[in-house]
């Protein structure tokens, strides 16, 4: 996954990082949980000094994950080291407890327990701000049309839900090392079992994501003379031949079914047609009101509604999706519904001909 160029290196590279962090965090504290008895008091030290302050990053590293997920591909974002400053310091303390065992008197004691629990509250502080950075990204997310963004959006807000219910089990895990109450023979390697599992599923899902942006979107600004404004008036096509270009792009995609294809893209329109890139965005935009995706999206979500009410068309809701041009279900659903109000499920049932299906 680190092919799609920097941008995509720097999401994974974050993501990877992440979630390195918390299964290492993960696999010490089930070996703690498991065998804190048997275990000498040094060897339990040393588990800490390595566990402890990799819990420090997890926020830092998430919230990373976030901004570069919803960032442009040109933008630059410094290396903030403070961020790592907590870290640092923890490892300092925990690394010091491990070798001079200060936590045999009672101010040491109270230092490492304070260090074992406040990162639940800077991960939270970091949690509260990468949720903020995907509503704050929103309105920049819209105006790059990419075709799966409202989905990817909402798998960036579920794993930070999924995450905040993790750190809450972990935090729960630690109780009894923070406040020296007696541990749970079972409660330990539970919720430890747990997170590892999830957080390889979410592994393995977040690391198939690609950025939000397009790498060949570039943001608007007032200021910038290259506004969408000033190239088409530049262009040296005028409305009547913008309406023109979008009906002949229409009769294209109907007669020849160009949607059908997942992969269909602007470059592919433009070698079918002959028009640019540019004077089909010109088009679609001032001819139709629509960007590509939207104009591309039309046309299956019709050729869908068509499937769907068919009595005859036996096939799946994911049959009708692929043939459609849907490159899966789910950023089928997510299409659809966007853009009729109903997910297909509803409205394949509210034809009469066809049995209950379960919810897209």
């Amino acid at each position: 996954m680190l092919i799609f160029g920097s941008t995509q290196i720097r999401v994974s590279l974050y993501l990877a990082a992440y979630f390195a962090c918390l299964a290492v965090d993960s696999v010490v504290g089930m070996a703690l949980g498991g065998w804190r008895d048997v275990l000498p008091v040094e060897a339990v030290r040393w588990l800490h000094a390595v566990n402890v302050p990799l819990a420090y990053l997890l926020g830092p590293l998430l919230y990373g994950y976030a901004v570069a997920l919803t960032s442009l591909p040109s933008s630059r974002h410094g290396r903030k080291l403070w961020h790592i400053v907590p870290y640092a310091c923890v490892l300092l303390v925990s690394a010091g407890n491990a070798v001079a065992a200060f936590d045999r008197w009672p101010a040491g004691m109270s230092l490492v327990r304070f260090v074992y629990s406040a990162w639940v509250l800077q991960g939270m502080i970091y949690l509260v701000l990468a949720v903020h950075r995907t509503y704050q990204a929103r309105p920049l997310l819209e105006q790059a049309h990419a075709d799966e963004v409202a989905l990817r959006l909402t798998w960036l807000r579920r794993l930070l839900a999924l995450v905040g219910i993790i750190w809450a089990l972990v935090a729960i895990d630690r109780i009894p090392i923070v406040t020296g109450m007696e541990e749970s023979a079972w409660f330990g390697p539970v919720p430890g079992c747990a997170t590892t599992v999830t957080l390889c599923v979410l592994a393995w899902f977040g690391l198939r994501q690609r950025v939000l942006v397009p790498p060949d979107f570039v943001e608007p600004t007032a200021a910038d003379p290259e506004s969408h404004a000033a190239a088409y008036a530049r262009s040296g096509v005028d409305p009547v031949q913008c309406a023109q270009i979008a009906d002949e792009l229409r009769r294209l995609m109907r007669s020849e079914h160009l949607y059908a294809d997942s992969h269909f893209d602007l470059q592919a329109l433009s070698e079918r047609s002959g028009w640019s890139p540019n004077y089909i965005s010109q088009a679609l935009n001032q001819g139709l009101g629509q960007n590509f995706f939207e104009f591309v999206n039309g046309f299956r979500v019709a050729a869908a509604e068509s499937c769907l009410a068919d009595p005859t068309d036996k096939r799946t809701i994911l049959e009708v999706a692929l043939a459609c041009g849907f490159g899966s279900k789910s950023t089928f659903n997510a299409v659809f519904k966007r853009m009729t109000d109903r997910t297909p499920s509803q409205y394949r049932r509210s034809h009469p001909a066809f049995p209950d299906e379960s919810p897209a």
